[in-house]
C-alpha cells in the first residue's frame, strides 16, 4: 500500500504565528513551574504523614510534628489536672467527698489527639497539599476538651443518696399491761438524684470547673402520718382519763384505782389518721362487782309463824337493794369519755335500785288469817351414826323452818341451809361413794332424808317442781321413784333440790323434828292460801330388776364368833312415777319422774380376830 503524493496544484501550509508561539511558551513556563512546585509540596507533606502538621496547638500545647502517641502524652501531661480535683457535697448529715477520677473526669485524650492529627487534613490530594503549609503558615490552636463518665456519676450520687434517703417511721403508743410506752415518729427523706446527676455534670463538663467542685444535696422531707406530738397528745388523753375515779353514795365511797383503768386502755387510729385511747368496756364489770356486793341487799319477806291454830305475821318485811351493774358501768365509761374530752368531773354515784320484797307486811296481814295447811310428808330414820345421831337431818330442818317462799320465788335447798361444817353442830354421816355406803364418809352425811321429806311435802301441795336427783340405790324409807339427793362433793360437783312457787300467795314452810326412841322423824307443813289444786300420784311403774347378791369375807376386824354388815344388798331397777296437777278440774301440769337404782351387793364379814379384835365393825 502506498500514500499519496500531495497535489501540486495545492497551495502551501504556514507555520505558527509568533504571538501563538508566545503563548504556548508563557503556558509551557508555568506548567513546568507549578510542576516543580506541587512537587515541592508533595514532598513537604509526606514528610508529616503520621505526624501532627506544624502549627497546631491544643490550648497552650505545640503539637507540632508529634506522633499520634507523643501527642497523646503531652496532652496528658499537660491536662492531668482535669482529673485531679474533687466534689464536694453537703447534706442534712455533712459533707460528702467524691473524686473526680471516681467519675471517671479526665482529659479526652483520644478526643484531642484526633483532631490534631486531622486539622490541615481535608482528606483530599490537592486540599491536603495546599492546607499542610497554610496550617504551618498560619497556625491552628484547638480547645482542650474533657470526658467524665455518666454512669459513675450516677452510681456515686446513688451511694451518696444512700446516706441520706430515709423512710419516714410513724410514731407508736401501746399500753401493755397498765403502761403506755411511746416510740417517736422519725421524718423520711428523699433525695432528687436526678436532680443532683444534672448539676454535677453540667458543672464537670466546664474546662474551668474549679478543683473543687461543691454542690448541696437536693432532697425532700417525707413527714409521718403519725406524729410524736400526735401520740404524746393520745398518751396525755389517757393519763387524763384514768386518774382514780371516785363514786359515793350516802357516807360510802369507793376509789377505782388509776392501775384498775389505765388496764381498760388501748389506743386505736380513727378515720382521720389521729391515735385516741379506747377503753374495754367489758372490763369495767369487775370494778362494779365490789360495790354491788356491798350494796346489794336481798329484800326480805314478812314470815308467818303458828300461834296454836292459826297462821299469824312473824317479823315485818324489809325492802332490798340492788345495784344496776349494767347501768353503772355505763356511767363510769360515760365519766371516761367525759374526761377524754376534757371535761371536768362531776359527782358519780352508783345506780341503785329498791328491790321491794314478795311477801310486804302489809300483804302478809291480809293473807294470814286466810292460810291453812296444804301439804305435809314425814320421815322417818334411825339415830345413829351414819347421820351423826340424827344432827344432819334436824339441824337444816330447823334453819328452813319458817322459811317464806314468796310468789314466784324458788326455793333452792343449798342456798337457804347454807354451809354444812361442825361449826354448825353437823357430823360425820354416811355418804354414797363410789356405789358403796361408807358410814363415815362425809360431813352431813345422811342430810337427804331433809331434802327427801321437802320434796315430796312441795310435790304434794301443787308447786313446780325443779331440781331433783334419786339415789345411786334405793332406800327403802323414801317413796319408790320420789326420793331427792343433795350433795356437793370434795371435787366441786354439786346436786340441789329445788321447787318455785307459782301461785299467787305466799308459802311458809315450817319443819318439825321428833324422836321416838331410836327412831327420828322429819316433818315439813307448808302453809299458804289454798287454791284449790289437786294432786295424784301414780302407782310405780318398776322394770328391769337386777336382784341383788350378798357375799360373806372373813376379817380380823371383828372378833371370831362375831359378824357385821359393810353392805345390805339392794335389788337394782328403774322406777317411773307420773305426778298430775290440777286445778277447777284442768291439768295444769304432768310431770313423769324417771329414777334409775343400781344393784349394791351385800357383804357380811365374818371375824376371825382374837379376844383383843373388837366386837363391832367400827
Amino acid at each position: 500500500m502506498t500514500t499519496p503524493l500531495p497535489d501540486p496544484a495545492s497551495p502551501t501550509r504556514r507555520g505558527p504565528s509568533l504571538a501563538t508561539r508566545f503563548a504556548i511558551a508563557f503556558l509551557m513556563g508555568v506548567l513546568l513551574v507549578g510542576t516543580l512546585g506541587v512537587g515541592a509540596l508533595y514532598a513537604y507533606g509526606q514528610q508529616y504523614t503520621g505526624r501532627v502538621l506544624p502549627g497546631v496547638k491544643v490550648g497552650q500545647v505545640d503539637l507540632s510534628g508529634l506522633t499520634a502517641s507523643q501527642a497523646h502524652d503531652a496532652l496528658g501531661a499537660a491536662y492531668a489536672a482535669f482529673g485531679a480535683g474533687t466534689i464536694t457535697l453537703s447534706g442534712p448529715n455533712g459533707d460528702l467527698t467524691i473524686g473526680y477520677g471516681e467519675v471517671g473526669r479526665a482529659p479526652d485524650l483520644a478526643a484531642m489527639v484526633d483532631t490534631a492529627m486531622t486539622t490541615g487534613r481535608a482528606g483530599e490530594a490537592v486540599a491536603d497539599l495546599i492546607g499542610a503549609p497554610q496550617t504551618a503558615l498560619h497556625g491552628v490552636t484547638l480547645t482542650p476538651s474533657l470526658t467524665y463518665d455518666p454512669v459513675k456519676l450516677a452510681a456515686a450520687v446513688e451511694a451518696a443518696a444512700k446516706t441520706i434517703d430515709r423512710p419516714e417511721v410513724e410514731a407508736t403508743l401501746v399500753a401493755d399491761k397498765g403502761e403506755f410506752f411511746i416510740s417517736e415518729s422519725v421524718e423520711g427523706r428523699v433525695v432528687d438524684q436526678a436532680a443532683l446527676v444534672r448539676t454535677l455534670g453540667q458543672a464537670l463538663a466546664k474546662l474551668d470547673a474549679p478543683t473543687e467542685l461543691r454542690a448541696d444535696i437536693p432532697f425532700t422531707n417525707q413527714p409521718p402520718v403519725v406524729t410524736t406530738a400526735a401520740v404524746q397528745a393520745a398518751k396525755d388523753t389517757a393519763e387524763r382519763m384514768t386518774r382514780d375515779l371516785v363514786l359515793t353514795r350516802g357516807s360510802k365511797s369507793w376509789t377505782i384505782t388509776s392501775a384498775q383503768l389505765r388496764a381498760l386502755i388501748t389506743f386505736a387510729t380513727a378515720t382521720d389518721g389521729s391515735i385516741v385511747p379506747v377503753v374495754d368496756e367489758a372490763g369495767i364489770a369487775p370494778l362494779v362487782k365490789p360495790i354491788a356486793t356491798a350494796l346489794d341487799r336481798a329484800a326480805t319477806n314478812a314470815t308467818f309463824r303458828i300461834s296454836g291454830s292459826r297462821v299469824v305475821v312473824g317479823k315485818s318485811s324489809r325492802e332490798g337493794l340492788r345495784v344496776s351493774k349494767a347501768r353503772t358501768q355505763q356511767a363510769i365509761l360515760d365519766a371516761l369519755m367525759a374526761r377524754q374530752a376534757g371535761e371536768a368531773d362531776a359527782p358519780l354515784s352508783p345506780v341503785v335500785a329498791p328491790r321491794e320484797p314478795a311477801v310486804s307486811t302489809a300483804a302478809a296481814k291480809k293473807i294470814a288469817p286466810r292460810m291453812r295447811e296444804i301439804s305435809h310428808w314425814t320421815t322417818h330414820f334411825p339415830i345413829w351414826s351414819h347421820n351423826a345421831f340424827g344432827a344432819n337431818i334436824w339441824i337444816p330442818a330447823s334453819v328452813i323452818n319458817g322459811f317464806v317462799v314468796g310468789p314466784g320465788e324458788t326455793f333452792d335447798f343449798w342456798k337457804v341451809v347454807g354451809e354444812v361444817n361442825r361449826a354448825k353442830g353437823y357430823g360425820l354421816g354416811g355418804a354414797i361413794v363410789d356405789g358403796h355406803t361408807q358410814a363415815q364418809g362425809a360431813i352431813g352425811g345422811g342430810i337427804c332424808s331433809c331434802s327427801t321429806t321437802l320434796f315430796n311435802a312441795a310435790l304434794r301441795g301443787g308447786f313446780k317442781m325443779g331440781a331433783r336427783r334419786n339415789h345411786y340405790y334405793y332406800i327403802d324409807r323414801y317413796p319408790l321413784g320420789l326420793d331427792a339427793t343433795v350433795f356437793i362433793s370434795a371435787g366441786g360437783a354439786k346436786q340441789t333440790m329445788t321447787w318455785t312457787n307459782d301461785t299467787k300467795y305466799p308459802v311458809l314452810i315450817r319443819g318439825i323434828n321428833t324422836r321416838s326412841g331410836n327412831r327420828g322423824f322429819v316433818t315439813f307443813r307448808l302453809y299458804s292460801v289454798p287454791t284449790g289444786r289437786t294432786i295424784s300420784i301414780s302407782a310405780p311403774t318398776v322394770k328391769n330388776i337386777r336382784r341383788a347378791s350378798d357375799s360373806t369375807i372373813h376379817s380380823a376386824m371383828l372378833r371370831t364368833g362375831y359378824s357385821g354388815r359393810l353392805e345390805y344388798p339392794t335389788d337394782g331397777k328403774d322406777v317411773w312415777r307420773t305426778v298430775t296437777v290440777r286445778q277447777g278440774g284442768k291439768v295444769i301440769r304432768r310431770t313423769t319422774y324417771f329414777s334409775h337404782y343400781s344393784a349394791v351387793t351385800g357383804i357380811l364379814v365374818i371375824g376371825t380376830g382374837g379376844p383383843s379384835a373388837p366386837t363391832k365393825l367400827p
